[in-house]
């Protein structure tokens, strides 16, 4: 049977184990497409399947309880009809291991509880308190001697501190505009509340008073999942995907290639004011091709798109052998080296590289450090320096989207392939789009090799705190003459409808490129371009080029 129907029949009171039994029968008869009637099911953690995941950029790695697994599949379909999957618990709706050729659609995805408690301000007390009525989410926090907590973290008695808060126009659903992280109380653990007897919150010492009406989002954020997590899958094609809720990343993809995400939102269902818990897309140590077209994300506490790579650090150097620490506790346990691959190494502070070589074996010791058997003797890479894999490097096309009303950036840009945003939204509270990695603390690799942004509305971006420019090019903490982190940087034929100062901030770059685009100033913002450490710079005549601080 290459296509299995499934019917009403099919299912019992716990469709979590059904899909489980399904899914296996699928991989044992070689099923090549599942059809499941169009429904909402309720799938509870309790009743998944559970596979062993290290997932980058989650914090939390081991066992993970999954709904759909898939894995060691390949030329496989699951058509949904447009269903609703309601998860109840911590869990990963899909994971996508070692795959080839899987195609899912027609799904959206929501969860009963993701370690948010959504409160409206109502009152501003005499004493410089102010008190909050709690709209969604009360029921997973409980105070502790003053302090919020979420007592539903990963365990029913797993306590997490309160994490951040962000402030929110009710009006709009816009991040107050001048806000950031934590403007209500800039240290989080040290907010006081009460409990009061009409169920609101008073909260004893806050910095700011945010305005009568507004919505502050209280997080006791932990990352224990995500909508779609792949790792080594080739050919993966999401499809009429909404995800309205989850634990961490809407999707997240690792050393996979050849993807594509077409009509894929991150959604606020109505009367929410987040979806995802993190980004809303996140490819790590990818190749091939990337298409992410006709999407929107709005909502999500992190950026629409991150991708990069990872930087290792060297520890020992003997002949061809190159002993190497992945050094952020978010990436431990990620296999990102492969035999065939190549690497080079680069110093931390300018990360330039200075030395190629072919990876000729693996030896993974534990889920920290791994010894790389080169092709060539290594002994001009130096101790202390960082490593990066280049075979992992991917085209993207980012086209036709939106992106809206989340927290923090736009896209993160360190891909040192070729990246194309075209015809493309953006109303983002920081930067639109960052180009971000460094070899020092997140240890996201790499330089941009080139990226063209073209055709895209950026409308009233940076009204938060996230950022300098709309467009942003984080700085190297030295730099060398005659040599550039970035190859390639064009930003033409757009339109910038500015809210803040700063159109676009550019350094370290070989070729930067600023032409035909359309600038309509607010009263209060200046359209300024800054560039720095650039060795052939195109600026169009209408705006301020390096303004003086």
């Amino acid at each position: 049977m290459s296509e299995w129907i499934l019917t009403k029949g099919d299912f019992s009171e716990h469709p979590a184990l059904d899909f489980e039994r399904i899914m296996r029968r699928c991989r044992k008869d070689g099923i090549r497409r599942l059809v499941v009637p169009k429904d909402t099911y309720l799938i509870e953690a309790d009743f998944c399947a559970q596979a062993y995941m290290t997932v980058s950029n989650h914090g939390h790695n081991g066992p993970k309880r999954v709904a759909f697994l898939i894995e060691d599949m390949e030329d496989f379909e699951i058509d949904f009809s447009g269903s609703l999957l309601m998860c109840s618990g911590i869990l990963t709706p899909f994971a996508l291991l070692r795959s080839r050729n899987i195609r899912i659609k027609g799904v959206r995805l929501d969860s009963d509880f993701t370690q948010m408690l959504e409160a409206r301000v109502v009152a501003h007390n005499e004493d410089g308190s102010v008190d909050v009525e709690p709209i969604r989410g009360m029921e997973g926090f409980i105070i502790l001697r003053g302090l919020l907590f979420c007592n539903r973290a990963v365990y029913p008695r797993d306590l997490q501190p309160l994490h951040l808060q962000v402030e929110y126009r009710p009006d709009t659903g816009e991040i107050e505009y001048g806000t950031g992280d934590n403007t209500f109380n800039r240290k989080p653990l040290e907010i006081q509340f009460e409990q009061l007897d009409n169920g609101n919150l008073r909260c004893l010492n806050p910095n700011r008073l945010p305005p009568i009406g507004n919505v502050m989002v209280f997080m006791g954020s932990r990352r224990v999942g995500s909508g779609f997590f792949l790792e080594e899958c080739d050919g993966v094609v999401l499809s009429d995907i909404v995800v309205y809720a989850c634990y961490g990343m809407a999707f997240i993809a690792q050393m996979s290639k050849n993807l594509t995400l077409s009509d894929f939102h991150t959604k606020r269902a109505e009367g929410r004011y987040l979806s995802a818990n993190a980004d809303a897309t996140h490819f790590v140590n990818c190749s091939g091709d990337i298409l992410v077209e006709n999407c929107s994300f709005e909502g999500q506490l992190d950026d629409a798109l991150n991708i990069h790579g990872m930087y290792t650090r060297v520890l020992e150097v003997k002949g061809r052998e190159v002993l190497l620490r992945q050094m952020h506790i978010e990436a431990m346990g990620i296999r990102i080296f492969h035999k065939g691959d190549r690497v080079r190494a680069l110093p931390t502070d300018t990360l330039i590289p200075y030395e190629e070589h072919t990876v000729e074996e693996v030896e993974y010791i534990n889920d920290r450090i791994c010894r790389l058997i080169l092709d060539t003797p290594a002994e001009h890479i130096a101790v202390g320096d960082d490593i990066e894999n280049i075979s992992a490097s991917a085209n993207l096309i980012f086209r036709n989207n939106r992106v809206q009303n989340n927290r923090a950036r736009g896209m993160l840009i360190a891909n040192i392939g070729t990246s194309l945003i075209e015809n493309c939204y953006f109303h983002t509270s920081g930067s639109s789009v960052k180009l971000e990695c460094d070899g020092e603390y997140w240890f996201e690799s790499g330089g941009v090799g080139e990226l063209i942004i073209r055709g895209c509305h950026f409308d009233r971006c940076l009204h938060g705190k996230w950022g300098k420019a709309v467009i942003e090019a984080q700085k190297r903490k030295a730099v060398l003459e005659d040599s550039y982190f970035h190859r390639r940087v064009v930003i033409e034929n757009n339109t910038f409808t500015l809210f803040a100062d700063g159109v676009a901030q550019i350094n370290n770059t070989e070729e930067f490129v600023f032409a035909n685009n359309k600038i309509i100033s607010a009263e209060s913002a200046n359209a300024h371009v800054k560039a720095d450490h650039i060795r052939s710079l195109t600026v169009q005549p209408d705006v301020v080029l390096n303004p003086e601080e």
